[in-house]
């Protein structure tokens, strides 16, 4: 097969000389702005196109939806359409490890209550089970090769789903992705598991390109040690001063051994496209070198979005702000109510849906995809009386008719001033035109965009640590990293 034209005239030197490295244990560190999926893009094609007897698959991997949909697009936008014919693909690493279970379970190697052999696999058991709020979480273990259930006691009470419905629903082949990666984990402790993974992967796939790694957690390092015992061509692309998701497990820490312990190369993106001022680029420059700087001031009105470590931060700022989600721990009706209708403003103001929508649609068991644009009227109509004067339990109550008429999921009883206090915030940002507002994010959302004019949040600690310089090994260092790397032309304290 012919390869389509690579277009590699547009690539840079540095990045052709990482995209077409003729190693086959390669890390590329891509600082903001450097053409991370462009040569990941490109890193996969020449692969996918080499001029080899091996048909074994070239995968590509990353840790979102929306992240693995990029580089797909980027990939068919640049290789074609044969670029992803079978067995080559582009998925998330969850798929991988739903597909190396797979392979256990149909070996026999691992085995299923009910004899299962293949799975049913969902997001999350909210909308397939029913919830109870006690000490106790169901949990997936293993007996020898046998896959059981158990429960984990928790140190306080929490909303979770029931074990009873959770037993049956396992026994019917059904789980979520957490309980398929909680089974592979354990099963990886057996050691004619690993030796069969092993067999598999180097069995099916000769390439492995594996963006962000620094979001990867300990399975996730683990499935990249098998492939690299499997004797897999292995890139690695990241960067660790935006690894920011250690609260979903990510081990950042132990990146840097498993390039070390598996002999991988090292090629650096340092060159980038996003700087377009002498201002924004010498700002970028003194962070990386982790010296001393100051971050001026600026006015919510002269900048595209504002971006913050929390979505408290941005609820508490200027009310020009709308941040795009409402975020709190319990993640329950309220919140989810509240969101729907955050959505609606965000869409009006912005053109933009609010983060967590899905989530929220989940959480109330509102499925038909057609309701939401049947609420959206509705909704409006609450938000002119939000706008106004009413008492806000009397809006609250509107919310919740509004939401019985497109879900069976019902406000809770007990009385909580939590949604009270979130619908004041919306009724001050309402009193404001809407075109001038400023959407609001946090670093976590805003990882991988980029903006001409941003402002940041930044808490006196955040100013005491850009005083002194930032430490890539500080979490909430590199979140300040990411939020003052966004801007094209200039970011400000607001």
């Amino acid at each position: 097969m012919t390869a389509p034209d690579p277009g590699i005239d547009r690539l840079t030197h540095e990045q052709l000389l990482a995209a077409g490295s003729p190693q086959s244990r390669l890390y590329i560190e891509a600082a903001p702005g450097s053409g991370k999926t462009t040569v990941s893009t490109q890193r996969y094609g020449l692969h996918r196109f080499a001029r080899t007897a091996d048909h074994r698959a070239v995968l590509a991997v990353s840790f979102t939806r929306s992240a693995t949909a990029e580089i797909r697009d980027r990939v068919l936008e640049r290789w074609g359409p044969a670029a992803l014919t079978w067995p080559h693909r582009i998925v998330t690493l969850d798929t991988v490890i739903h597909d190396l279970l797979t392979h256990l379970l149909q070996a026999g190697l691992v085995q299923w209550p009910g004899g299962h052999r293949e799975l049913q696999v969902f997001d999350t058991w909210r909308t397939h089970l029913p919830s109870v709020y006690v000490f106790q979480r169901p949990v997936l273990k293993l007996d020898g090769c046998q896959v059981t259930t158990g429960v984990v006691r928790e140190r306080q009470r929490t909303s979770t789903v029931d074990q009873t419905a959770f037993e049956a629903a396992v026994s019917e082949g059904l789980c979520t992705h957490e309980d398929v990666r909680c089974v592979l984990e354990l099963a990886l402790g057996i050691e004619k598991v690993r030796t069969a993974l092993t067999t598999f992967l180097g069995k099916t796939v000769r390439s492995l390109i594996v963006d962000e790694i620094f979001d990867a957690n300990l399975l996730d390092l683990e499935i990249v040690s098998l492939a690299a015992s499997a004797a897999l061509g292995i890139t690695l692309v990241g960067d660790p001063w935006q690894a920011l998701y250690s609260f979903r497990g990510a081990r950042p820490e132990e990146v840097p051994r498993l390039i070390a312990q598996e002999g991988f190369t090292q090629k650096d993106l340092q060159a980038s496209f996003r700087w377009r001022s002498n201002a924004q680029r010498t700002l970028a420059m003194q962070l990386r070198r982790r010296e001393g700087t100051v971050v001026d001031r600026g006015l919510v009105s002269e900048v595209d979005v504002v971006l913050a470590r929390e979505w408290k931060s941005l609820w508490d700022t200027d009310p020009q702000v709308l941040p795009l989600a409402i975020k709190s721990a319990s993640g329950q009706f309220q919140e989810a109510a509240v969101t729907l209708l955050l959505d609606a403003m965000t869409d009006r103001a912005f053109g933009l849906n609010a983060i967590f929508l899905n989530d929220a649609l989940t959480t109330l068991d509102i499925t038909d995809k057609h309701a939401l644009a049947r609420l959206r009227p509705r909704l409006q109509k609450i938000l002119d009386l939000l706008a106004g004067d009413e008492d806000l339990r009397i809006v609250w109550g509107s919310l919740n008719t509004e939401i019985a008429t497109e879900s069976d999921s019902k406000a809770p009883t007990k009385h909580h001033p939590t949604h009270i206090a979130r619908l004041e915030k919306l009724r001050t940002r309402l009193r404001l035109p809407y075109d001038q507002l400023v959407p609001g994010l946090t670093c976590h959302q805003a990882k991988g965009r980029e903006w001409d004019y941003v402002g940041v949040r930044l808490e006196e600690s955040d100013l005491k640590a850009l005083r002194t310089g930032l430490d890539p090994d500080d979490e909430d260092h590199r979140k300040i990293y990411v939020a003052l790397t966004r801007a094209r032309l200039l970011s400000v304290a607001v």
